[in-house]
């Protein structure tokens, strides 16, 4: 339900945030269940340190889901879901971890940013 303001929720939760947060704990999941297949040890602790900073993100927009819609919150978040699946086809080979660690870097990058434009909104 929205308040006719630009379709902002009624309850205040913001749902591109929301949408992000999802997609995060998705590719979570994603790169847990790749670790089996794996090449390497190297490929599994470069796989292993990607969930730790992807988690760290979950966490900090979990925290945020409240934060008032904004165009540019928007805008940041909606580019974070938006590439998560070719992070996700680079997983698919694991040979290539290396692209796969540089991606998720560059979705990291991106979701701090929206996490940052979030907490201005917050406080």
């Amino acid at each position: 339900m929205t308040n006719g303001h630009g379709g902002v929720p009624m309850d205040g939760e913001n749902p591109d945030l929301k949408a992000m947060h999802r997609d995060l704990i998705a590719l979570v999941r994603r790169l847990e269940e790749s670790v089996d297949s794996a090449p390497t040890a190297a490929a599994i602790g470069a796989i292993s340190d990607q969930i730790v900073e992807v988690n760290a993100r979950v966490t900090a927009a979990g925290r945020l889901l409240l934060a008032a819609q904004t165009e540019e919150i928007s805008r940041h978040a909606c580019a974070v879901s938006a590439a998560i699946p070719g992070i996700e086809d680079e997983i698919e080979d694991l040979r290539r971890y290396e692209r796969v660690v540089r991606s998720i870097a560059t979705v990291l990058d991106v979701a701090d940013e929206a996490i940052r434009v979030a907490t201005m909104v917050c406080r």
